[in-house]
């Protein structure tokens, strides 16, 4: 039985016996003690996930049928509830069942019995994110395979405090344990790239010929509720003094693609582990929300799938005070007028600022609650928030409100769909409406948080669509004197005599305008269909700025690997042919040593491809999935924004 089903149960099993441990000594109860101590000693004994699951109900439906005899407690359900949040909530209920009934039975213990403990759960939400991959060498030069990737999990889960009770003070003791029992609630794949080799040349050493892309991901459906391996973030005792934080990442497979087959390679970054003493927790604990960040790459190169630098960031928030219970729905509605579904808004263009407004109205049915109403509204770092009429709240609060965001926002991530939302709270029945709105900039203007560059820029750098194949790149905007940008049809490049290291992307705006529309040549030695019939393919709006970026990135590799530091004349010398690939690799690359461009010279059109390392850069794009980057894509125009 895995870590993760062991935690849950271990929960349950606490919360039973607890309640177990009360009854059997608060009065007799005969019958029932004897049932319970028979499936006690069958939980503690079995370690088959399935059955422990069954003694689980058992005690469920034991308790259903006695325990509101004397405690009073309402039934508890044995079934699963139908999503995460709800079954953290039944877990939640369970647990605090018996502790706050404990005040019928704590005073009626026999001083001769040891100090029971009392399990307690709070209500926790919050977040993981792994940044890892994987670099595997061949010779100890060739890259066999790399990927990287950015996943982030979020999920929700009780902090349960064990609370032991001494018996003889009539107290509970200072010193406390701790379990965290969680679910995922949502797995996201942020960003992944990267190759793996398909085919090695024939001599020695050994270099790839051709490589695949990794552009499919699936996550397991185990990680998804109800399954015991959707569990993310756990805390367990080491010692006295001493526990261990401990997140999993979720078990996400990647594909790559080399003609009809997929070639899978899994994470191998696993786990994330903080041991902290019992002071140091609680003082986190104590702060309401923290987050941690820890590297989790292997030093070790027999452990490549793990590699150096990768980092597990955990984030926790306690939600200390939890709603009113909910004893009886209200008949009441509250309906958001204002803004409406998928409505869409957008920053202006005047001056070096840029605003927002965003506008509220919502009602009640019955009305007279129109005061009590409380909004959620998108948080924009970077962003001045004012709020009319004025508070001193952070959130508006009322039937109407204006909200004006002043200055774009720092991050890319506070565009696309956001969620507004209007909730009032009666007699601890929290009823709430929620619209989802879309939040753009204004693309090709300069109003940025830098100001230097277009907007454009500055927010599709922070994106996976700006890491060609996952790796970072220097980027800066526009050209220099002595480059290319001037040409009509150049629209990125990459040169190493002036430009080391960095790849000069040019002003979109100027050179292709409205949706950023290219058209280029769609060619790949082992599609023969691409060799026998000329193929275009076009890209536009973010998807062109991810294909030049591949495309100059292809140029950068090719000059790293074979030219770096060798002269004009040792070049000239292995490269007598003059298209950018060494002779002696061209026969088991499928290319023609003795020609400039071996594929499509004829043809008036494609004979400007101009040679066959240029080929080589065209044919890095060729399984490009277009819309791959569609979510980041939040200006207007955009993917999400066309005119």
């Amino acid at each position: 039985m895995g870590i993760k089903s062991k935690i849950f149960l271990v929960v349950l099993v606490v919360s039973f016996l607890s309640l177990f441990y009360f009854i059997t000594h608060a009065k007799s109860q005969s019958q029932l003690e004897q049932q319970l101590r028979e499936i006690e000693q069958q939980m503690e004994e079995n370690t088959n996930i399935n059955n422990l699951l069954d003694k689980y109900k058992k005690v469920i439906e034991t308790f259903n049928n006695n325990v509101d005899s004397f405690t009073g407690m309402q039934n508890i359900s044995s079934r699963p509830a139908d999503n995460p949040e709800k079954e953290i909530q039944r877990r939640r209920e369970i647990i605090n069942s018996q502790y706050r009934n404990a005040k019928y039975i704590l005073g009626g213990l026999s001083e001769q019995v040891e100090n029971p403990q009392i399990a307690e759960a709070i209500p926790v939400e919050g977040y993981i994110i792994v940044e890892s991959g994987e670099k595997l060498l061949r010779d100890r030069e060739q890259i066999e395979r790399e990927i990287s990737y950015a996943i982030k999990e979020k999920f929700v889960g009780n902090l349960v405090v064990l609370k032991t009770y001494n018996i003889h003070t009539g107290k509970f003791e200072n010193e406390k344990e701790y379990e965290l029992d969680t679910l995922s609630t949502d797995i996201k794949v942020l960003s992944f790239a990267g190759k793996t080799c398909t085919k090695w040349s024939y001599y020695t050493p050994k270099t790839c010929d051709r490589y695949a892309n990794f552009i499919l991901y699936e996550i397991e459906k185990g990680e998804f509720y109800p399954n015991f391996s959707s569990e993310v973030v756990s805390i367990s005792t080491v010692d006295n003094k001493e526990m261990d934080i401990e997140a999993y990442t979720p078990e996400v497979t990647f594909y790559a693609k080399d003609g009809l087959d997929k070639i899978p390679v899994s994470i191998g970054c696993t786990t994330g582990k903080w041991r902290l003493t019992s002071a140091e927790l609680e003082k986190l604990l104590n702060m309401g929300a923290f987050t941690l960040k820890k590297e989790i790459g292997s030093k070790s190169n027999s452990i490549p799938s793990c590699s150096l630098g990768s980092t597990m960031t955990l984030h926790l928030k306690i939600k200390r005070n939890e709603p009113e219970q909910c004893t009886q729905p209200k008949n009441i509605k509250v309906e958001i007028i204002k803004p409406v579904q998928q409505s869409k808004y957008v920053f202006t263009d005047d001056g070096n600022t840029g605003r927002l407004i965003l506008e509220l109205e919502a009602k009640t049915t019955p009305s007279g609650y129109e005061d009590r109403i409380e909004w959620e509204i998108p948080e924009m770092e970077g962003s001045h928030k004012i709020i009319q009429p004025a508070s001193v709240f952070s959130q508006p609060k009322g039937s109407r409100a204006e909200v004006m965001y002043k200055g774009l926002p720092t991050s890319v991530e506070s565009f696309g769909i956001q969620k507004v939302k209007a909730r009032i709270n009666v007699d601890g029945c929290t009823i709430e409406d929620t619209k989802e709105i879309m939040l753009f900039y204004p693309r090709d203007a300069k109003n940025n948080p830098e100001g230097k560059y277009r907007n454009w820029f500055y927010y599709w750098k922070q994106t996976p669509a700006a890491k060609p194949l996952g790796q970072n790149v220097n980027i800066e905007f526009g050209g220099t004197d002595f480059d290319l940008c001037k040409g009509g049809h150049v629209v990125a490049i990459f040169k190493p005599d002036y430009l080391f290291k960095t790849i000069h992307v040019c002003d979109l705006t100027e050179k292709v305008g409205g949706d950023f529309k290219i058209t280029i040549p769609l060619v790949n030695r082992y599609d023969l269909s691409t060799l026998l019939e000329k193929k275009l393919v076009s890209y536009n709006y973010i998807d062109t700025f991810a294909v030049i970026m591949i495309h100059e990135f292809t140029h950068f590799n090719h000059y790293h690997t074979w030219w770096s530091g060798k002269t004009e004349q040792q070049r000239a010398e292995e490269d007598r042919d003059h298209d950018g690939v060494p002779d002696r690799l061209e026969p088991s690359m499928d290319l023609d040593p003795t020609k400039f461009q071996t594929y499509w010279d004829h043809d008036e059109d494609f004979r400007d491809i101009y040679g066959d390392e240029e080929f080589l850069a065209y044919e890095s794009t060729y399984d490009y999935p277009i819309g791959k980057f569609d979510q980041y894509d939040w200006g207007k125009p955009g993917k999400n924004w066309q005119e």
